[in-house]
């Protein structure tokens, strides 16, 4: 029963990220005006951006329900690392909570453009700390009786695949998509000139996507199984909906592919090298 709770959180945290990515594009962020109500009540007035976002509200109830009862039932059945893992994960559930809230009452677009970019960004940033750290505990309750697929250099490609996530958001909450409107080039160039930080923090994220690209490639030549050619599979398809968001210019459906495949890569690299993150997690009894 505690992995299909953790399994419910798990899928419940991730589609409140992917629903957070379109609170953000269609601009639904203070669609609710008020916190925790939305104008006051739980029956928002027929307006798309206070729908929008009392829905986010709603996923996230939810998944903080679960995560709740995750936190109840490891806790219950099991000892050891998994307790600090899903410990974790609701205390920066608590964290994002207050985060959230913080956005709303100070009116985000009434603040200064640095503390913007700080509370938005930093509420998201949680929200994988959350989505690994949920994803950490079923990995290490599922792999109690050993690890059935090596992941060679476990430990770089979780922190690898974080990095990238990171630089990631960084680069869509300070609005530096298009910041290098071409590819493979930028702004023409092979090595743009930095004048703002906004080129300079895409251009990084180009090159640790070429990056991890050729090291999950040299992974799945390494150790050839389902885990790491999955994996693989994930990286390229994210840095090719990175290069279509490009051409198209920010296109809508192809940037929320590229945030859903991004979360979705998240959580699947935390589950697969968790063990290796927490070796003593898997060596003998983790039940209570």
């Amino acid at each position: 029963m505690t992995k299909i709770i953790l399994f419910i959180a798990l899928i419940s945290t991730y589609i409140l990220m992917v629903f957070g990515g379109v609170v953000t594009s269609t601009g639904s962020g203070l669609g609710c005006p008020d916190w925790p109500l939305c104008y006051g009540t739980f029956n928002p007035p027929p307006k798309m951006d206070a729908w929008i976002e009392w829905g986010h509200r709603l996923l996230g109830a939810n998944a903080g329900l679960f995560i709740l009862l995750s936190f109840i039932s490891v806790w219950k059945n099991y000892r050891g690392l998994p307790r600090f893992t899903i410990s974790i994960a609701l205390i920066m559930l608590i964290v994002e909570v207050i985060l959230g809230g913080v956005v709303v009452l100070r009116e985000a677009p009434l603040l200064s453009e640095a503390e913007h970019m700080v509370l938005t960004s930093s509420h998201i940033i949680v929200s994988t700390i959350i989505l690994a750290f949920i994803s950490f505990t079923l990995s290490l309750i599922v792999h109690e009786k050993g690890v059935p697929m090596h992941i060679p250099y476990a430990v770089p490609l979780f922190v690898f695949v974080y990095f990238q996530i990171i630089v990631g958001i960084i680069v869509r909450y300070t609005q530096s998509g298009l910041a290098c409107p071409d590819w493979p080039t930028c702004q023409g160039h092979i090595i743009p000139p930095f004048d703002t930080f906004n080129v300079f923090i895409h251009f990084i994220h180009r090159l640790v996507a070429y990056a991890l690209v050729i090291f999950t490639g040299y992974l799945m030549f390494k150790e050839l199984n389902p885990r790491t050619g999955i994996t693989f599979t994930l990286v390229v398809a994210q840095m090719l909906f990175g290069i279509m968001s490009v051409f198209s210019g920010l296109f809508l459906p192809i940037v929320f592919h590229h945030i859903l495949l991004g979360f979705f890569l998240l959580a699947w690299v935390s589950f697969i090298t968790a063990p290796y993150l927490f070796p003593k997690g898997v060596q003998g009894e983790v039940r209570a």
